[in-house]
């Protein structure tokens, strides 16, 4: 269990913690807090540097660059949480149920895991969102496909463990069936550090998502997305319009620091031995 009062004492878990708090909000009201319409076209105000009254800029078609990254935050924080979700609800019970049983079952999940991790995590995403179509969707399912094999193996080397426990074989004595014993007695005792997996998880679905539209296998236009406003800017870094990159680049830095910030103070606090070595 996880005590809020002692995880809250860790001041880089608060830092991740008011990072990840502060987009989510964004993102929730973003309508309300947008000063235009992400998709607005301004052609008489293209290009503008930040002001006061387009606090990130204008891009190449006059579309207020503050508006797009609060709207892009709603794309990505959610792609990221989808892409996430597919991975566990897949991975987990894929991981589970190896290291459960064992045996042949067991070995044949895993290898077809391990053959999954031999390609390079982003060139996988990027062969199967080709594969699947350009596309919010494609992408959803490229990075959650690409992510099953990080929590099917983490669940595995759990239920290895678990399963030898006293209070597992007396379960089985008892005639206790193996669904229940993995929902009621494996799975909570698991959810350490599944949970940290899935925070560290979500700042890395966000890098992937973002990496995959800005090679224009993600979202199409106009959709304000973070990782497709930094392709469209790329072309005028050299003449001078660094905002069209430095603002969504630094939405996507902060996003990633601050889950990665978060799943450490959580490793932090649900790992005795983690704790003793610092």
């Amino acid at each position: 269990m996880i005590k809020l009062r002692t995880l809250l004492r860790n001041r880089l878990t608060v830092i991740g913690l008011s990072i990840v708090s502060v987009w989510i909000v964004l993102a929730l009201l973003a309508p309300l807090l947008a000063p235009y319409h992400p998709n607005e076209l301004n052609p008489e105000d293209k290009l503008l540097p930040p002001n006061s009254e387009h606090w990130f800029g204008t891009d190449n078609f006059g579309r207020d660059i503050f508006s797009r990254v609060l709207y892009g935050a709603r794309v990505t924080v959610w792609t990221g949480m989808v892409s996430v979700g597919i991975a566990c609800v897949i991975g987990i019970p894929l991981g589970a149920v190896a290291g459960y049983f064992g045996g042949k079952t067991g070995n044949l999940i895993m290898r077809a895991m391990d053959s999954l991790l031999a390609f390079p995590s982003l060139i996988l995403a990027m062969a199967l969102a080709a594969s699947i179509g350009p596309g919010l969707l494609g992408a959803l399912l490229a990075v959650g496909i690409v992510a099953i094999p990080e929590f099917a193996r983490l669940m595995y080397g759990q239920t290895v463990v678990i399963k030898e426990r006293e209070y597992i074989e007396a379960s089985r004595a008892l005639g206790v069936r193996h669904h229940w014993i993995l929902l009621h007695h494996v799975l909570p005792n698991a959810f350490g550090p599944l949970l940290v997996q899935i925070t560290l998880g979500l700042g890395s679905a966000v890098l992937t998502t973002s990496s995959l539209n800005f090679i224009g296998l993600g979202v199409r236009p106009p959709t304000a997305e973070w990782g497709a406003m930094i392709s469209y800017g790329r072309d005028y870094i050299l003449s001078g319009e660094w905002w069209m990159t430095v603002f969504p680049g630094l939405a996507i830095a902060t996003t990633i620091f601050g889950f990665f910030l978060l799943g450490d103070g959580l490793r932090d606090e649900l790992d005795p031995h983690s704790r003793s070595t610092k």
